[in-house]
This record gives C-alpha cells, structure tokens and sequence, in this order.
C-alpha cells in the first residue's frame, strides 16, 4: 500500500521547489538528494518535477544501472533519450557541433573515442536549448550506482549550470563512496547543495500510515498499527508501506464497514520484523515458477533482462513475462519496460531485491550467479555478429546494454574469479571502444585485483588483461604505472611461453607510454627490445608500427643524428604502412615525416600533411585529418602569417568535440595575431582558452592558456605579468624548463618571448643574452629549428653590434630564415648592416626597402628592424636612417611602447632632425589607456576623479572650465566603454597604487 501525497518533506520540497524557479530564471544549480534506500528521495525528486513539468519546464529522466557494476554513461544515455524526444526537441542546428556527439552517447552512431568533457559540454547544450523558453530539469537516479565517466560528466555540470536556465536534482545514497564525494565536493566549493533525508517522526509516519489507508487523520490508524510502524519502519517511509501492505495481505488489518481499520490479528504473527520478510512474504505468495523467476533476477540486480532471467529460471520468455506480471500485482517489480530499454524490468526498490537474496543459502545464490554468468555470455554469442571482433552490445545490441561487467561480478560470487577477469578484460574492451576511458582503467583494474587472487587464472588471460591495461592508461595519459605493469606482462608472456611478436607488441605500448611522458631513452630502450624480440626480419604491420613511435623517440633525444635518423624511420614506416594498409600508423608517420623536414623544407613539409590529411579523409580517421589541418595552418602562420587554414582546422576541431586540438588550434591563432600585432584577436583566443580550461578544468589547456597570456605580455613589454607566467608554467611543468610546455609545436617559443620583450623595453643586452640562450635550448630539440621567430631579431641583433657577419647569411641558415615571413625581414637589413659597413651604402639601402617589402602584415618586426638597423645606417652613413626612425618612433608612439619612441626620438636628435613634440604626461599614461586613445589631459581629469574630487574642483585644480571638465569626462566614457562616472572612478582606482 502507497499514498501519492509526500508527508514529512516539506522543508526539502521547498528547497528543490525553489532550485527549479531560479533555474527557469537563469540560475541554474544542482541539488543532490542523499538518503538509504526507501527513505523518499524519488518520490521527492518526481514530485518537484511535476511541478517544475506543469510550470513549463521541460523534465529529462535517467537512472544509472544497477545490474551488477554500472553501465558507462547509462543514465546520461536514458536522459538524453528523453530530451530528444516527442514535442519541443532541438531543432536541427540548435547543438551546433555537439549534436554528433549526443548521438554516440546515445550508442545512435559509431564511436570514435572522442574525450569525455566533448560529451559533457554536449549534456550542457542540450539543457540550454531545451530549457531556453521555460527551463529544463534534468533528474539522475540512483548515482551511487553510476560509472565513473557518468559521475566526470555530472562533476562538470554541477560547475557549469549555473547562468543556465536548468537544473540539476540527483539522487543517491548517502553511503561512502565516489558519488557521495562529488556531491561533497561541488557542495564545497558552492556549485550544489546536498538534501539528506531522515526517517520520519513519530508524527509523519503516522501521517503517511493514514494516508495510506486512505484517511486524512492519523487518529483512524490502529495505535497498535503505528506503535508496530514506530518500533519496525525506523520512519523510513517504503518500510511503513511495505509493512501496511503484509499486514493487510496477511489478514491481520482489516477495514470494516462503518468500524474503519481493524486489527483482528497478532501484528507480529506472519508478519516480519524486517522489510525483507514483508517483501519474501508476498515473494511466496507466487507460483514456484513465479518465485524461481525472481530468485534468477534478484542475483542480477534490481535491473534485470528479462531473458536472461528466464534462461535461469528455465522458462520461456512468454512465460516470464506472464509471472513477472503476477509479480507487478503484488508490488514487488515495476508494471513494464520503457521504450529506451526494452526487455529489462526493474524490482519496485533495491531492498526487495536484497531481501530475496539474503533468503538462498550460499550454495543456491553462488549456483545462481554461475547460472546467469553463463546465460549472459550464451546470449551474448547469439547477439555477436559471425565474424564479427566484439559486438556493439550484448543483450539489445546497445552499449546501454552491456553484461559483461555483470557476468564478471557474477563469477566472483560463484567462485571463478578467473573467468571474471576474463569478462572484465571483454568489458575493459568495449568501454575503451566507445570512449569511457575512466570506466575501462577502473574495470580492467578490478580484473587485475581478482588475477591477484586467482590461483587457476591462465597466464593467456592475464596478459590480455595487462594488454588492454596498458592501453588503456596510454590513451588517457596516465602512464606512471606503465613500467611496472610492463615488466609484469613481459614476465607472464615470458612464463607462457608467448610468441616473440606478443611479447614485442607489449613493448612498443611501453615505448608510446615513453613518448607521452615525454622519457625519451627509456621509450628507445623499449623499442630497441621489441627489435630484438622480432628478429632481423619482423613482419611488416609491426615494423612499420614500430618505426612509427621510434621516429617520434628519436627526434626528440639528445643524439647527435637524431633529425636524420627519425626522418628515415619515419619514411620508412610511411612507405611500409601504406603497403600493407594501416592507415592510421601511416597517419603516424606522415605526422612525424612533417616534423622531421619542417627545419629544412617548408614546402615539402606542407605536401607531407596534405597526405596525411588525404590519407586521414580516405579512411575516416577525423582526429588525424584534424592533426593534419592544424599543421597545416601552422606552415601558414610561418610563412606568411596566416590565419584562414588555422580558423579552418578550430572549426573541424570544434565540430567533432576535440576539445584539446581546438585549444591548440586557439594558441596558434594567438601566436599569428600577435606577430601581425593584432592584440584584440589575439585577446579574444587567448580567452576562448581560458573559457575552456575553466569549464572543462584541462591542465594541459591551462598551461597554454598561461603561455598565450606570456607571449601577449611579451608582445606589449610586459616584464612583470611575463615573468609571472613563465613562473606559472615552469612551477606545473615541476621543475623542466618553461619552453617542455610547446612540445612539437615550438620548443623555444618562450624564447622570443623574452627576447622580444627585452627589445620593447629598449634592454638589448638582455634581449641579447635572452636569445643567445634560446638558441642554445633550440640546438638541442632540432625538429622546430628555424620556424620560431625568434632567429631572425637575434640575428640583426648580433650583425648591429659586429657579433655577425657573412658567414651566417649565406647557406642553410639563410634559407630557413627566408622562408619564415617573421625572420625574413631581420635577416634582409642584417644584409643591408653588413653592405653598409663595407661602404656599399647604394647596395645597402636597396636591401633595406627590400627587406621590408611585404610587412604591413608583419608591423611589429617591421618596425623593430628600422629600429635596430637605422642605428647602424646613421652611425655607418648609408640609406634614410632619419626617415626609417621616425616611421619607428611614430608607431611605437602609437601603440604604446614609449621606450622604444623616447630611443628612436633620442636619435633623431642625435641626428640633428627636429622631433615630433609628445604632450608632457604622455608617458605616465597607463598602455591599456593609452591604446583606447586616452591623451594626457583626459588622464590628468581621470585621476583627480578617483581622488574624489567633483567637476567643479578639478576644473579648479587644472584651471579649466567646469563644461571643459565634462567633455573631458565624456569622452572618457567613450573611449573605455564605461557607462557612468561611478564606473570612471572605478578605473581610476586601478591604476592609483601605481601612480
């Protein structure tokens, strides 16, 4: 018996009530409601949904499994099911990009192992476009049950839903475990609030037994009937119905006409002291096949195939159905299916199905469990495909519908740990195909706990074990354990007696390991054995796999033909891979082919990545078509400064939800910008990089996001703020150098940060000492020689001051530098310096306006060679040094990087040219203000206005009218973008400590 009505919980209905009225008005949050099991927390969630539903708001519903271990990303899928459904669905292009990605979490289209936060992001947008009109409340059940990627997801909404029109309610036991520290931990930090519901009073369970006996009054409920609920139900409301209805089933509570309630009976008398002998004694009410049914279904889980429990059961699923429909009636499963998970049925709560349980003897529940174990793996060679490697799915052919964890826990409880790990091994499998990474480290873990214990485990079985293991933990980046599990699975391939290409595969894992923790000898250590392992002539699919990691190892270690080396490997593995049809090491290979030859031939390097982006096209492999666009757009940021292919690889990014590329793609973009000394774009990438590595909580996007603020500081003459970066990153980095950060997109970009830097603050000597070690770090990680920027300023930089001469223009250095659009100019009026030391003054000015053609795109370098080269042509007599220095005084004038302008003005006047004269106080004028067009005066009316002086004071102040102060003040206002005086005073405070 059951009432409708929720008793007892109101406080925490008004508390959910009002999470969902601030929701519809924009202030989205999560509640998570914590209690045991039967304590209320659905009932209280699904009523303030259906208030939240008949206000407007859209409701999305999920449970996670709770079949055995929980299914990847489960209660996410059921959900989004339901947002996609029926009436007031997202309208094509509503996702944007994300749309894709809904439907690999809904197991609707292949998997490509996209990133876990893609699919976050993807949950986020769908609550935004579903809740923009009226709002929208997603509801997950049960999360204690749920998957570790399921509970990364739910982290990042609980961070990210606030300023959003929906709300987040969550249900879960209050138990330790990894949900219960979630909530916790969002509730810390106050982006959730966590409900934890206690048992009724006295009073409210007497509310709740009247109401379920159809009275408003408790006064009509037997006092021997509420003195059994207080002293058995411990006020958790499913215990009070649970109990009402055995009392009443059992006779011993009776209504009679006109007499109400009755008790005829021993309450105590047939009827169980526990909520599991209220549940059994309706359990044995059933038919023997009725009862078998359940006590099949019950080792399953509260979520149970119907299938599989009648395999167990020995019955035909017609009649199956037809007990569990008997079973519905006496309230111990649900009434049916639903439409996302047809053939699953669900027991009405988690404790019936533990009371059924607890009653088999340890011999009938372990021959039970072996029973369904084996049932589920018979259905699962019925469902795979002939031929096929691994099936989508088990039972209904969906992700949502994997058993093999299941069976695998089902095997523990029967005694065969060994064939469990087997099973967590094929599960293992499958997660990692559909991109649950966390979920496949934490199953594959779980099988190498049981081997431990497993004293008939085959050593076959724990090396594919270890195998997927390794894998596993290299895809998501966490290689500390690699080394050690890698011994233990040479020493088991050893002990079996394994094939040398087995126990050579499981090396070339360790070398990838290596090559992603950046351990370069201790990944061609791996390689070197793999080589021995295979012999002197190794199939070609694993030669090719091979001298595809070994050009990446190679290229970035210290031995002296390392470039050479990886480049022949690199081709090597190319040509080997297209041979025998292994697209994706070819992939590989091209990718390192192109590093190899960037520090020699651009244009080859570029032909080299339009086949990998050909080859990536033709075999359906997006992450690497996009690896091959972004490299593409980074030659053109090289050679011409440009921006349209790298847009192009952000946006193939952005669409398939790579999160990480399209953070890369937004550093490159920062780099162009700032070369073409475009700040505000470059601005506007650097913080679509800190918007992402703020909502998706990446520390790889936020040490780029830290090095593209370093290299705009730089780019200003920022000392201060570009120190305080590269301290930011060297300190994550824990103790490498600052420059291990660019990996193979550009090792010294640090480099000409601070050299850079130096120069706008007119600090040669250190620029000088800045590049020179620059230059030295670059020598040693060869692959990005030539192509950062920074070798052409070194370079005019040492010809000016005589450190340079012809030697180091003509040759290899002089074509690398003529093919980077920055270096070229720099290296043309380090030729003009030389020709005019010489006295070739004609020759030399020619080569100076030469240099400088095609640089308007370029304005910076630009400039800083007619600052560095006109001192040179004034002291040695050649060109228009006077000219080329007012062009450089006037644009460092302008943008702010008064140094600069105060040298080439001393210049001038050394030259005895006339300078131009700058307002007194032009200086002192903060950059930012500056830059916005701010003039002496206005700065001048700006402060006295953060002091608190009123118009009439600083026009007395400044002996100005009060009518001249005001236009000052307006204008003002319209060259910061700040809409009052309260806002300018605000303003003016920032800059007062420093004034």
């Amino acid at each position: 018996m059951s009432s409708s009505a929720l008793v007892g919980r109101e406080p925490e209905r008004d508390l959910l009530t009002a999470a969902v009225a601030s929701a519809g008005e924009g202030r989205g949050s999560s509640v998570f409601v914590l209690g045991e099991p039967g304590i209320g927390k659905s009932r209280l969630v699904e009523e303030t949904a259906a208030v939240a539903m008949s206000s407007g708001f859209r409701v999305l519903r999920g449970r996670a499994a709770s079949a055995g271990r929980a299914v990847p990303l489960r209660p996410l899928a059921e959900a989004v099911f339901s947002g996609l459904r029926g009436e007031g669905a997202p309208g094509d292009g509503d996702l944007g990009p994300y749309e894709p990605l809904l439907s690999r979490l809904c197991g609707l289209a292949p998997q490509d192992g996209a990133p876990l936060v893609g699919y976050a992001e993807a949950v986020l947008r769908l609550l935004g476009a579903l809740g923009r009109s009226g709002g929208c409340v997603l509801v997950l059940e049960d999360l204690h049950d749920a998957d570790a990627d399921t509970l990364t997801i739910v982290d990042y909404l609980t961070d990210n839903l606030p300023g959003r029109r929906a709300v987040l309610l969550a249900t879960l036991r209050g138990g330790p475990g990894p949900a219960l520290d979630l909530a916790e931990a969002a509730a810390s930090r106050r982006t959730a609030r966590t409900v934890r519901l206690a048992g009724l009073g006295p009073a409210h369970t007497a509310e709740l037994a009247a109401r379920c006996l159809g009275h408003d009054d408790a006064g009509e409920v037997p006092q021997a009937v509420l003195d059994r609920l207080h002293a058995v139900s411990e006020g958790v409301p499913f215990v009070v119905e649970e109990l009402l209805t055995a009392m009443v089933d059992g006779g011993s509570l009776v209504r009679r006409p006109g007499d109400g309630w009755t008790v005829t009976g021993s309450l105590d008398a047939g009827v169980p002291a526990t909520v599991a002998a209220a549940v059994l004694q309706r359990v044995d009410h059933l038919e023997p096949p009725g009862v078998a049914l359940l006590e099949a279904a019950a080792v399953l889980g509260r979520r149970f195939p119907v299938d599989i429990a009648a395999r167990v059961a020995g019955i035909d699923r017609t009649t199956a159905l037809r007990r569990l429909r008997q079973a519905a009636h006496a309230h111990l499963v649900t009434d049916g299916t639903t439409a996302e998970e047809p053939g699953w049925h669900s027991f009405r709560h988690a404790l019936t199905a533990d009371a059924i349980t607890h009653r088999l003897l340890p011999a009938e529940r372990a021959a039970l469990c072996l029973a369904a174990a084996d049932a589920i793996e018979s259905a699962d060679a019925a469902h795979r495909p002939r031929g096929a490697g691994e099936p989508e799915g088990l039972i209904g052919g969906g992700p949502g519908d994997d058993l093999y964890r299941l069976a695998a826990e089902l095997c523990v409880a029967g005694g065969q740990r060994a064939r469990a790990a087997v099973l967590l091994t094929r599960a293992g499998r499958q997660a990692v195909l559909r991109g649950a990474l966390l979920t496949a480290v934490e199953l594959l873990d779980r099988g190498l706990e049981l081997t431990a214990d497993a004293v008939d485990a085959p050593p076959e079985a724990v090396a594919g074990l270890l195998e997927e293991l390794l894998g596993a933990l290299v895809l998501t980046g966490d290689v500390r354990r690699v080394p050690e599990l890698g011994d233990r699975l040479d020493r088991v391939l050893a002990v079996w007696g394994a094939p040398p290409a087995r126990r050579a595969a499981g090396f070339l894992i360790r070398a990838r390991a290596a090559a992603t923790a950046q351990k370069w000898e201790a990944g061609l250590t791996s390689v070197r054995r793999a080589r021995e392992l295979l012999g002197a002539e190794p199939d070609p699919a694993s030669r090719a796999a091979l001298d595809s990691v070994a050009a990446h190892l190679v290229l970035n270690s210290q031995r002296p033909d390392r470039l050479e080396s990886a480049r022949a490997l690199a081709e090597g593995a190319v040509a080997t891979a297209e041979a025998v049809g292994l697209p994706e090491v070819s992939c590989k290979a091209l990718n390192m082919l192109g590093y190899c030859l960037r520090p020699l031939d651009l244009a080859e390097t570029e032909r080299v990545f339009e086949r990998l982006v050909a080859t990536a096209d033709a075999h359906a492999l997006p992450v690497w078509r996009i690896r091959g666009l972004l490299e593409l757009g980074v030659l053109d940021r090289i050679r011409i400064t440009g921006t349209d292919r790298l847009l192009a690889a952000r946006r193939a990014a952005e669409e398939t939800g790579a999160v990480l590329m399209t953070a890369w793609a937004d550093m490159h973009l920062a780099q162009a910008h700032v070369l073409r000394d475009e700040q505000d774009r470059a601005l506007e990438a650097a913080g679509r990089l800190r918007t992402t590595a703020r909502r998706l909580r990446l520390g790889e996007v936020q040490l780029i996001g830290v090095g593209v603020d370093a290299i705009i500081a730089a780019s200003r003459g920022e000392r201060e703020k570009l120190q305080a970066a590269l301290q930011a990153m060297e300190s994550a980095l824990a103790g490498r150098s600052a420059g291990a950060l660019w990996g193979y997109a550009d090792t010294s970009v640090w480099g000409w940060a601070q050299g850079i830097c130096s120069l706008l603050r007119e600090e040669p000597d250190r620029a000088l000492a800045e590049f020179t070690e620059a230059d030295r770090a670059m020598r040693a990680l060869p692959s990005t020689r030539g192509v950062t920027g920074f070798l052409g300023p070194y370079l005019l930089l040492r010809t000016v001051r005589g450190a340079a001469g012809w030697a180091e223009l003509d040759g290899a250095v002089a074509d690398r530098l003529s093919q980077v659009h920055w270096d070229r100019p720099f290296a043309g009026w380090s030729r003009a310096v030389l020709l005019g030391r010489e006295g070739r003054a004609a020759e030399a000015a020619k080569a100076a306006e030469e240099a400088l053609a095609g640089t308007e795109a370029i304005p910076l370098a630009r400039h800083l060679c007619l600052r560095l080269g006109a001192s040179a042509a004034l002291a040695d007599g050649w060109g228009h040094p006077v000219e080329w220095l007012s062009a450089a005084e006037q644009f460092f004038h302008d943008r702010g990087t008064t140094r600069v302008a105060a040298a080439c003005r001393a210049l001038l006047r050394e030259a005895g040219s006339p300078v131009s004269r700058r307002r007194r106080g032009h200086d002192a004028i903060p950059q930012e203000l500056r830059r916005a067009g701010v003039t002496a005066r206005e700065y001048e009316v700006l402060r006295l206005l953060g002091r608190g002086l009123g118009n009439q004071e600083i026009a007395e102040h400044l002996f100005l009218s009060p009518r001249t102060v005001e236009k000052h003040l307006a204008s003002l206002r319209n060259r910061t973008d700040r809409s009052g005086r309260a806002a300018l005073i605000a303003l003016a405070r920032r800059y007062s400590d420093g004034q």
